[in-house]
């Protein structure tokens, strides 16, 4: 996950070229989404990787959240570091539409499930300069105002929230120069909503 800014840009561009790649990759994607849930569920029976696959589900409307659009449910392949009993990983986009359909901001919102609790904690702790809180619902989570980002734990499922920063040069980088377009109590609103959600899954 990110921790600075320049790792920040690094991931919201390695998204830009996700959404290029879409089509052209969409049968690898396929391909290992499949092999991830079978390895899922023949390594340790059925709890094994719990919630892997009704994870998906989890993402709630744009509406529901304040955002004028939702983008596919697209799997997240590892990205090092990898930390133990990682499961499937899935990401979205959500979008907040200004005058004539143009994008003012978003939000890539991801959710990861782990083997349990202990190891999505373990990897909750990469971000080292921030501080871990406990929230009222009972998740741990890491909250970055500067950099516009968050991460959080619930049960055995990581959340992470990065907003956008724009508006972007002409090769789609963001340019960092404004600061993160969506206010912390943006994302965290995502958040509880996502953590409400993944303990109905129980």
């Amino acid at each position: 996950m990110t921790v600075d800014a320049t790792q920040i840009k690094i991931s919201i561009v390695k998204r830009v070229d996700v959404r290029r790649a879409r089509a052209a990759g969409s049968l690898v994607v396929l391909l290992v989404a499949a092999a991830v849930s079978a390895q899922s569920a023949t390594a340790g029976g059925s709890d094994y990787c719990r919630h892997s696959t009704k994870i998906r589900t989890v993402f709630p409307t744009a509406k529901a959240i304040g955002f004028s659009q939702r983008g596919s449910t697209t799997f997240q392949a590892p990205r090092a570091p990898v930390w133990p009993g990682r499961c499937v990983g899935w990401w979205v986009e959500y979008r907040r539409l200004g005058q004539a359909g143009r994008v003012e901001s978003y939000a890539d919102v991801s959710v990861t499930v782990y083997r349990t609790h202990a190891q999505a904690l373990a990897a909750l702790t990469e971000p080292l300069a921030v501080p871990t809180l406990t929230l009222s619902d009972g998740a741990r989570a890491r909250i970055d105002r500067h950099h516009g980002w968050i991460l959080s734990v619930i049960d055995n499922v990581l959340i992470g929230s990065t907003s956008s920063y724009l508006p972007t040069d002409g090769n789609g980088v963001p340019d960092f120069a404004g600061g993160p377009d969506l206010s912390v109590p943006v994302l965290m609103r995502i958040h509880r909503v996502l953590h409400a959600n993944i303990l109905r899954l129980q």
